[in-house]
């Protein structure tokens, strides 16, 4: 199988190592497109222009000033929108387990992950699903309320920033997914009394 993706994730890196530092590590391997670097989350992302010399790179430990890394491929960007559910109104004491079960009915799912607080790590009642395909997300949105542990959840697509219409009244909360490493706008309008 053809190694066709260019683009490298580099976790673990330190506030000294920049763009320059890491352009010069990995052209080392091959000529590099891109190195986009976020030094507050510790991470990095390197495009090659030859995807074969990204995979040559892989096969390698990473010592950066000293510091080893972890090099990874990065995930590709696919279309996910379509396959991306928005679940509001989850119980609190849900695990993700409980909620990644419940899903999976419905058919194969890439990711599945409940929205926690991060200083107290309790859900923040909702959550995001993402299907391998599209026709299982519709399956799942046929439906706009669930019953998940006894408690009714509501379901709703996730739509991509660039396919939002502004309202005029300013702009609708987001969620980054740092595993597609894009943003989502989510509409979600809590019925009085229903919760």
């Amino acid at each position: 199988m053809e190694f066709t993706n260019p683009k490298l994730v580099i976790k673990g890196i330190s506030s000294e190592m920049d763009e320059s530092i890491l352009r010069r590590h990995f052209s080392a391997y091959g000529e590099i497109k891109h190195v986009v670097v976020s030094v507050s989350k510790a991470i990095a992302f390197v495009t090659f222009v030859d995807p074969s010399k990204a995979q040559i790179s892989l096969q390698q430990q990473h010592i950066i000033l000293g510091r080893k890394v972890e090099v990874r491929p990065a995930k590709p960007k696919v279309e996910i929108g379509k396959r991306k559910i928005f679940v509001g109104g989850l119980p609190r004491s849900i695990t993700d387990e409980e909620f990644k079960g419940y899903f999976e009915k419905f058919g194969s799912i890439v990711d599945a992950v409940v929205i926690h607080d991060k200083e107290t790590k309790r859900s923040r009642g909702f959550g995001f699903v993402t299907y391998e395909a599209e026709e299982s997300a519709n399956l799942v949105l046929r439906t706009n309320f669930h019953l998940l542990n006894n408690k009714r959840v509501e379901v709703k697509k996730v739509t991509p920033r660039q396919e939002m219409v502004p309202t005029g009244f300013g702009f609708p909360p987001y969620y980054y997914d740092p595993y597609y490493q894009t943003y989502f706008y989510v509409v979600w309008v809590p019925i009085p009394g229903f919760y």
